[in-house]
């Protein structure tokens, strides 16, 4: 059994046993023209992202879509729009053999798993990981996760990848959370980080709640010229 084939197994193995759901669609816009894979050849570029996280009994499941329109086109690829999207299960191993895995700062272990694909800029790219993953108790967030993957994708080295998820307290007793992820391999560092701040509930999505602020856009690979250090604005409605 192929990993892809596993991660739809464990995806839909637990689709009668949802326990907690949030989704999100953002805007954000931003000029992208340093030296790197998100470039536009000119001007900016806007982003639609579609987010949603959910738990179960024995697991959790990530996935986001992006969805990225070009003032004018992409330095590579040579065209205006892009779809790039992720699905992340991971199946709790506490829950699952009925055992206690905390110690220290950690509260759970995972079997992870994550499938991303490029739809138009590189329509051939894909990726598969897998491995251990974790959720830790950190000061000063509700949300920071841990996960550590063998990486197999198209285009570049087979590696292992360290993913850094979190989203933190209200800082300082404001309505300013800062919400973002880290991914490192031995080549490439890819980090997006969001400062946002909240807004009155949103009456017309019933349970809802609005955000502005911006987003850190930053990818380093290792021993290159290839650099991307962008801000973006933003807005996000989460429900």
């Amino acid at each position: 059994m192929n990993v892809k084939t596993l991660m739809i197994l464990v995806s839909l193995s637990f689709s009668e046993l949802l326990a907690f759901s949030t989704t999100n669609i953002q805007y954000l816009y931003g000029k992208f023209d340093d030296n790197s894979l998100f470039d536009t050849s000119n001007g900016g570029k806007s982003t639609i992202t579609l987010e949603h996280f959910r738990t179960y009994e024995y697991g959790d499941l990530f996935a986001f879509a992006d969805y990225a329109i070009a003032d004018d086109r992409f330095y590579y690829g040579d065209n205006k729009t892009d779809l790039y999207f992720e699905v992340s299960p991971r199946v709790s191993l506490g829950k699952t053999t009925g055992n206690d895995f905390s110690f220290g700062c950690v509260k759970d272990l995972y079997l992870a798993f994550q499938y991303n694909r490029q739809v138009y800029k590189f329509d051939d790219y894909k990726a598969y990981l897998y491995g251990l993953g974790s959720d830790l108790d950190v000061m000063g967030f509700d949300i920071f996760g841990l996960n550590l993957y063998k990486v197999n994708k198209m285009y570049f080295e087979n590696t292992y990848q360290l993913s850094a998820n979190y989203i933190s307290k209200p800082i300082l007793g404001t309505s300013l959370i800062l919400d973002g992820f880290t991914d490192w391999t031995k080549d490439e560092l890819l980090s997006q980080n969001q400062l946002l701040f909240g807004l009155a509930s949103v009456s017309w999505l019933g349970d809802s709640k609005a955000y502005i602020g911006t987003e850190w856009h930053y990818y380093r690979v290792k021993d290159s010229e290839t650099l991307s250090n962008t801000w973006q604005i933003m807005m996000k409605v989460k429900w």
